[in-house]
């Protein structure tokens, strides 16, 4: 009689518990696999994002010289105005229209003392 009570207890509690914990095992584990994935996967982004920022941020470098070294220079800017002239070319019975512009002048410099 208590070789029936433990097949039936086998067969109907313990077999039954022990494929739903099997089940749950492997949902677990593989979810731990994917969940490893995911995270290598989300390291390799965040160093490929701070690989790419390194790259648009130029790094910050320090003055060579001292801002108290030197003079300070005052200056003043001045806009010189030029008047284009305009000719008519006749070359083998063509005329063409020119724009004769003077040249770029330098800027007046004036010494402070």
């Amino acid at each position: 009689m208590g070789t029936i009570l433990f097949l039936l207890l086998f067969f109907f509690v313990l077999l039954p518990l022990g494929r739903v914990a099997w089940a749950v095992w492997r949902q677990y584990s593989t979810l731990r696999k994917h969940m490893r994935r995911a995270q290598a996967f989300g390291d390799a982004f965040r160093e490929q994002q701070e690989a790419s920022r390194r790259q648009q941020d130029p790094p910050v470098r320090k003055k060579k010289i001292a801002r108290d070294v030197g003079e300070y220079v005052a200056f003043e800017e001045m806009r010189v105005y030029t008047r284009s002239e305009t000719t008519t070319v006749d070359a083998d019975g063509t005329t063409a229209r020119v724009t004769v512009e003077s040249q770029v002048e330098d800027a007046e410099w004036e010494e402070i003392s």
